[in-house]
């Protein structure tokens, strides 16, 4: 896009460009990438990427399960 039709031309004489003088743009306001998934960005995370936290996996070894079987015992498995 050529210079003459960008936004910037438009909002030259105002003052802050469409940005606001109140919250102002500024770096990282929502802090970077993927910060704050467990805190204020926790709608978004729950919202479009379910399952994104937590963990998928047995805590508990083979060789410990082998035991258990042995003894007689059911390995459940807890969330």
């Amino acid at each position: 896009m050529t210079t003459r039709f960008k936004k910037n031309r438009k909002k030259r004489g105002h003052v802050s460009a469409g940005h606001g003088r109140i919250g102002k743009h500024r770096k990282h306001p929502g802090g970077r990438g993927n910060a704050g998934g467990m805190h204020h960005h926790r709608i978004l995370f729950d919202k479009y990427h379910p399952g994104y936290f937590g963990k998928v996996a047995k805590l508990i070894s083979k060789n410990a399960e082998k035991k258990i079987k042995e003894a007689g015992g059911a390995v459940l498995l807890t969330a």
